[in-house]
Order: C-alpha cells, then sequence, then structure tokens
C-alpha cells in the first residue's frame, strides 16, 4: 500500500502531496488498514477542511486512538468546518466537558446551531437535518435570491433547491435551482415556487426515509410544529439512515442492537444477549422430542418413518423464515399493516400450498420407491403439505402478533417460527401416519 509505504520510509512531503489529491472517504478507507501511529501521522498531515470530511468517515476506534493525541486548538478548527449535522453528531460521541469547551471556540453562529439541532432524538427528522440551506421571502425575486445564494456559498455547500418562506418564517414553497436559473431576473418567487413537500421535526427518520423514496429527492425541508422552517435533510443522510436501520434490524436478530458489543470480545455480555434466544430453540428441541417418544408406537412399528423427519421439520421451517422475513421487512418499510394482515395471509397460505403439493410429492415419490410402502409416501406427502401450510400461517401471524403487543418482530419472530414450526411440523407428520399405521401392513 502506498501509504504505508511513506510512512515506513518518512516520506513526509509526498505524502502530504498524495492525500491532497484523495477524496476525503478513501483517505478514511485508507486510515481503518493502518496502525495507530499511521492513523495519527496520517490525520495530523490533512488539511482542516479534508480533515473535517474524513473525521466522520472513519469509525468510531479509529477515531477514539486519534482523538487521543490532537490538540483541542486543531480539533475546534475541524468540528467548525464541519457541516451542523455532522458537527453534533461528533460533540455528542465526546465527553460532556470536552464538547463544551469545543463549543465554546467554534463561531458562535456554528455554536447556537450545534445546540439547536443537539435538543432533538437522533432517530428523528430534527436529529439528521442540517441547519445550512438558503431560505429566501415568498416576496422577494429571482435576483434577490441569487445574491442570497451567493452570499452564503461558503457555509451552504450542497444546493439543489431553495426554500420559500413568509415572513413568520413559515415554510410555504419550494424553487429547485434549475427553474429559479432559467427565471428572469424581476420574477417574484411567489410566482414560480412549488408546493414543498416537506416532514416534521420530530418524525421517526424511517419515515423520513419513505418519504424520500416516494417522492424520489434529494432535498427535503423539515418544519417545527408551527410550520417554520429549522432545516433541511440531504439524501446522502437519508442513505446512512437505510444501512443504519438494516445493520440494525441485522443485529437485533443476533439478539441485541449495540453494534460494538457484537464485535467487541465481551464474551459473558454477548452470550447473555444472545442466550434467551438459543433458550427458545432449546425448549422447542425438547418439546420436539417429548412428541416423537409419545408416537413412539409408529415409529417402532414403521422405522422409515424416522427417515423423513429432517425434510418435514426442514422444509416448513424453511418457509415459515421466508413468510416472517417478508413480514418483518414489510412492517420495516411501511408495505404491510394490519389492516393488510388478511390479503397476505391469503397470498402466503395459497403459496404455501402450492409449495407443499409440489414438495409433498417429490417426497412421497421418494418414500414410494425408496421403501416400497405406498401408505407411507402419502402418509409423508400429505404431512409435508399440511406442515408447510401451517408454516406460512405461524410466519404471517407471529410477526402480527409481536408487533400488536408492542414487541420488535425482527428480534422474536425468527426464533419463535422456527421453535413452532418444529413442533406442529413433528405433531402433524407423526399424527398423520398413526392415523395411516393399520393400513401400513
Amino acid at each position: 500500500m502506498e501509504i504505508e509505504d511513506l510512512i515506513r520510509e518518512g516520506k513526509d512531503e509526498e505524502l502530504f502531496r498524495l492525500l491532497k489529491e484523495l477524496h476525503p472517504a478513501d483517505i478514511a478507507e485508507s486510515i481503518e488498514h493502518l496502525d495507530e501511529a499511521g492513523k495519527k501521522k496520517v490525520f495530523s498531515l490533512l488539511e482542516v477542511e479534508i480533515a473535517s470530511d474524513v473525521i466522520v468517515e472513519i469509525s468510531k476506534p479509529s477515531r477514539e486512538e486519534i482523538l487521543a493525541s490532537i490538540q483541542k486548538d486543531r480539533l475546534s478548527k475541524i468540528v467548525d468546518e464541519m457541516e451542523s449535522d455532522d458537527a453534533t453528531d461528533f460533540l455528542a460521541d465526546l465527553p460532556e466537558n470536552e464538547a463544551k469547551t469545543i463549543l465554546s471556540r467554534i463561531d458562535k453562529e456554528d455554536s447556537e446551531e450545534v445546540e439547536m439541532l443537539s435538543k432533538y432524538g437522533d432517530d428523528t427528522a430534527g436529529g439528521i437535518m442540517q441547519a445550512e440551506m438558503v431560505a429566501v421571502n415568498q416576496n422577494g425575486t429571482v435576483e434577490e435570491a441569487i445574491r442570497e445564494i451567493q452570499s452564503l456559498s461558503e457555509e451552504v455547500e450542497d444546493l439543489h433547491n431553495i426554500f420559500v418562506v413568509n415572513r413568520d418564517r413559515r415554510l410555504v414553497g419550494v424553487l429547485p435551482l434549475r427553474k429559479l436559473i432559467l427565471a428572469q431576473p424581476d420574477t417574484q418567487l411567489s410566482r414560480i415556487m412549488e408546493s414543498p413537500i416537506k416532514v416534521d421535526v420530530n418524525m421517526d427518520q424511517e419515515e423520513v426515509a419513505r418519504v424520500f423514496e416516494k417522492y424520489d429527492i434529494v432535498s427535503l425541508p423539515v418544519v417545527d410544529e408551527r410550520e417554520r422552517l429549522v432545516g433541511r435533510i440531504l439524501v446522502d443522510d437519508i442513505v446512512d439512515v437505510i444501512q443504519e436501520e438494516a445493520s440494525e434490524d441485522f443485529l437485533r436478530m443476533g439478539g441485541t442492537e449495540v453494534e460494538d458489543l457484537v464485535y467487541s470480545n465481551q464474551i459473558f455480555k454477548i452470550s447473555r444477549f444472545r442466550l434467551p434466544w438459543l433458550l427458545t430453540n432449546l425448549i422447542g428441541g425438547l418439546v420436539t422430542g417429548y412428541l416423537m417418544w409419545m408416537f413412539k408406537m409408529a415409529l417402532h412399528e414403521i422405522l422409515a418413518l424416522v427417515t423423513f423427519i429432517p425434510v418435514i421439520t426442514g422444509m416448513g421451517g424453511n418457509l415459515g423464515t421466508q413468510s416472517s422475513a417478508i413480514m418483518v421487512r414489510g412492517f420495516a418499510t411501511g408495505r404491510i399493516d394490519t389492516t393488510g394482515l388478511g390479503r397476505v395471509l391469503s397470498k402466503e397460505i395459497l403459496v404455501g400450498l402450492l409449495a407443499g403439493l409440489i414438495c409433498g410429492t417429490l417426497v412421497g415419490l421418494v418414500a414410494l420407491f425408496w421403501h416400497g410402502k405406498p401408505v407411507l409416501g402419502l402418509a409423508v406427502g400429505l404431512a409435508m403439505v399440511m406442515a408447510m401450510i401451517v408454516a406460512s400461517i405461524i410466519g404471517v401471524l407471529a410477526p402480527s402478533f409481536f408487533k400488536k403487543m408492542g414487541i420488535d418482530p425482527a428480534i422474536a419472530s425468527g426464533p419463535f417460527v422456527t421453535t413452532t414450526n418444529d413442533i406442529t411440523g413433528i405433531s402433524i407428520y407423526l399424527g398423520t401416519a398413526t392415523l395411516l399405521l393399520k393400513y401400513f401392513t
């Protein structure tokens, strides 16, 4: 790696020139692969403006290693260069006294913006918005709006729309930059502005992401309870939200929402988070074993029944897990709600029936030709169809139940669906075999 070679050879000037040519995201990626001394060396050579972009891109452990040796004056300058939303998130991770010290050293206007943004919850529109934007009065002209953009050019870097407000700063319209440039200089803004798509400052960030997806936009104004414009959200922030929410869902499947815990070496804490869901499966396995003991007569009479137990439980479990995953994702994205549960349930039952008929026919034929018993093939085939239909029903109803009870379906559905399908699959299979037992001979 070129950066590592330059550090090892002590060629600081060449390293400095190389870093100036790289994108901040590429610098951040390179820093992650260096040892602690290398990370500090590279970061010390960055100009303040580039450093402000790099520090928000690197991981928390790498950031802590770099911050351990950085001087407060330099750190204050770096924070002062950040956009308000990044500065707010960055300072929130610092010790309170250190954050206050830095706030007292940066520009007063920037400090006020950070303090304003810090009032909102991390997972709300207010928590992910930025205060930098261009807002103009509805009675102004195109020429005046362009002058306002020019005056804020250093503060507002990414500009897609300008927001139109009344004298009380209530949002009344939005004006795409292209439309502004093509209009005549003396045109009043109220004549060419468009109706705004906006979100409340307290809206959950997942709901905000859905607004971006629905309307295919890159910039969204945020208003308070009095409809006053307080900030804007850019699409790059929404990409981070989507990634964050997806990671959170996967971590919940592992029994926690704390990423640092999952990838740490805290064995006992990791076990404590994951063990309850493993115990759920353990109990289900014991119940399954008890059911097999109850049907020992059928298993004793026809030992070939044992051959197809893994197939019945496995196929039912897989289909139930698929249905459950569809429900959990549907709830998370807003594509499914409790009002449309009947339609989703009907669809999944039909899927289970079709899949069961195909798989049941195949496994029934295997049973027939393998063991030479037509009734065994019939028992296995019928059990497969019924088990897969029941698995589809459980896969739909379990997440819906947990959601209604206020329990996150992403956490609870997986273990519950798997265990329940094992129990019902065994019960259906061995129950069917018992009913047909007299025909086996």
